[in-house]
């Protein structure tokens, strides 16, 4: 949703999914103490009334943990649940992972770990003969195509440009709700120190062999350090498919959900050019992500798979590009000879935005080896889009009705929701969004600055980041581009959880 305040375009309207209680609480825990009280009040009146006041009392007890914050929005049995699940996994060794030939795989590769250890990575070509990767999760049956784009920025760009671009991109994920095949999408911004091998290279190819000794030796001297220490800036966009068909127990072979892509592909690879994404476009092969995941998890080997790229090619295999070692702690991760700590998005984010609110978050920073920022879409389909806009405004309606204490706050939530039914009845799309940042550094000693750094430049953006508490690794390979939808490898399936969250 956006407004328009003096001139300049804001966005906002930003709320959790699901349904609300009372007093603020969520619909579960609304419930689970409504249900408490019942059945307290029926011993009151059925038996003794100190039976009905102990159950109360219990009742009372139970609920309270879950209703108070103890760390960044969760409560103590959350909180307590993260500890006890690290403090047995340390104990038993299995936050620690060894791969290749003289590690515990039995297949002695170097996979991927957590969620994309089943990952599979082939190469197609589109009927135009361009090549592209599928991604592969037999677990999910998803399968994902990654873009790489390379956005113009808003430098010296008029601000009605960028509110159009903007405005595409809503356009842009509106219409990935159109389409059955599609569950999800992502974008992920990475940062990181240039080697300064593709300006040094730029500076010296143009040297003729028959130039003069001093024209040879000034192109020398300029491309020694030239590009150094400057920041090397990659977008990629993952778009996720599902190989399941409603209604039907057998889903999709792998041609027909590689057909069914090459034939999309074209069309949204050449959608996104209006939306600030640049107007070159291309799909990742395997031989692109396996480099880009070998880097994200070694970032010394970046500057080598750099030269060899450039030299014609790594080589290097899907099964080789995961670490061979990694060490899942409570905050943060050790993965070869890198450490990493991630955040989540935790909670609705505060207030309205502009369009460049993200600026500082998605801009290098030289404390920092890799800083990863991954924006992660569900687009709601269109059938989904008009019940959930009329149930909002019904939950909406029902808490006007019942807090009369905060007449105010449930007034401006009640008016949200009749525009976001509004908007959604002429035309706009629903999304479910998250976020994940990842700081990457190369020293135990250096994360106490990440962790200032992203703080900070979190706050800046109004977002209400926490770290991922015990799930550090399971993060880490969620903000890459490799299309793992996190609430499908849940136990409880997502439109479950959606629905009551």
């Amino acid at each position: 949703m956006n407004t328009n305040t003096g001139g300049r375009i804001t966005y906002g309207n930003l709320a959790l999914p699901g349904r609300q209680g009372l007093l603020g609480l969520s619909l579960p825990v609304f419930l689970g103490g409504l249900i408490g009280l019942g059945v307290a009040m029926f011993f009151f009146i059925a038996t003794e009334w100190w039976v009905g006041l102990l159950i109360a009392l219990v009742w009372f007890a139970v609920m309270t943990p879950m209703v108070i914050p103890v760390s960044h929005g969760r409560n103590l049995y959350q909180w307590a649940g993260l500890h006890r699940a690290q403090r047995k996994a340390s104990r038993k060794h299995t936050n620690i992972l060894i791969n290749g030939p003289a590690g515990k795989v039995p297949d002695g590769k170097f996979t991927l770990p957590g969620l994309a250890a089943q990952s599979v990575v082939t190469d197609y070509d589109t009927a135009f003969g361009v090549p592209f990767a599928i991604v592969s999760i037999p677990s999910t049956d998803h399968h994902t195509v990654v873009l790489e784009v390379h956005p113009t920025g808003n430098e010296l760009v008029d601000q009605s440009v960028i509110d159009g671009q903007v405005a595409q991109w809503g356009a842009w994920l509106a219409f990935l709700g159109t389409e059955e095949g599609i569950v999800a999408a992502s974008v992920t911004v990475e940062t990181s120190i240039d080697s300064g091998l593709r300006l040094r290279k730029a500076t010296l190819t143009p040297v003729r062999d028959d130039a003069s000794d001093f024209g040879k030796a000034v192109a020398g001297e300029l491309s020694k350090g030239f590009g150094m220490a400057s920041p090397a800036i990659s977008t990629r966009i993952a778009i996720t498919f599902t190989g399941k068909v409603a209604g039907e127990k057998k889903g999709k072979s792998m041609q027909q959900v590689s057909e069914e892509i090459a034939n999309q592909l074209p069309t949204l690879m050449d959608s996104l050019r209006n939306t600030g994404a640049g107007s070159h476009v291309t799909a990742c092969t395997s031989q692109d992500l396996a480099d880009y995941v070998r880097a994200a998890y070694d970032p010394h080997v970046a500057p080598e798979i750099e030269e060899q790229r450039a030299a014609g090619g790594t080589g290097l295999t899907w099964d080789q590009a995961g670490p061979a070692f990694h060490q899942v702690e409570l905050d943060h991760y050790f993965h070869d000879r890198a450490i990493s700590t991630s955040w989540t998005l935790g909670g609705e984010p505060r207030g309205t935005f502009y369009d460049t609110s993200l600026a500082r978050l998605l801009a290098p920073e030289r404390k920092v080896a890799r800083k990863r920022v991954t924006l992660l879409y569900r687009p709601i389909p269109a059938a989904r889009a008009t019940a959930i806009a009329d149930r909002k405004v019904r939950n909406a309606e029902f808490v006007a009705r019942s807090a009369r204490s905060q007449r105010a706050v449930s007034s401006s939530v009640q008016r949200a929701a009749v525009q976001t039914a509004e908007e959604e009845a002429a035309g706009a799309g629903m999304t479910l969004f998250g976020m994940v940042v990842t700081a990457t550094v190369l020293s135990k000693e250096e994360l106490r600055t990440a962790r200032q750094i992203i703080a900070s430049q979190g706050a800046q953006a109004r977002l209400r980041l926490r770290p991922a508490l015990g799930s550090q690794d399971t993060a880490f390979v969620a903000a890459l581009p490799l299309g793992v939808v996190l609430p499908f490898h849940t136990a409880i399936p997502a439109t479950i959880t959606d629905t009551i969250a």
